[in-house]
């Protein structure tokens, strides 16, 4: 069984949890997503970058609704 951490400084931002609004600054987005080897996000949504955790967030709400931790997909 693997136990895979969450992103972040803490390693607590888990998929249905709130990326604080600090985070969600135009300097985390990741706007080249295929440069990333990223999916394009949905409408609404975009990927923010911490390290090199990757996290796909409601854009309106911060809801974290997919994570690459360390790159692994």
């Amino acid at each position: 069984m693997h136990h895979y951490r969450g992103a972040g400084p803490r390693h607590n931002w888990v998929r249905g949890s709130y990326l604080p609004p600090q985070y969600r600054a135009p300097r985390y987005v990741v706007h080249n997503w295929r440069g990333h080897r990223l999916h394009q996000p949905p409408r609404g949504y975009h990927w923010v970058q911490y390290g090199g955790d990757y996290m796909l967030v409601a854009i309106a709400s911060g809801v974290i609704t997919q994570l690459i931790i360390n790159g692994v997909r």
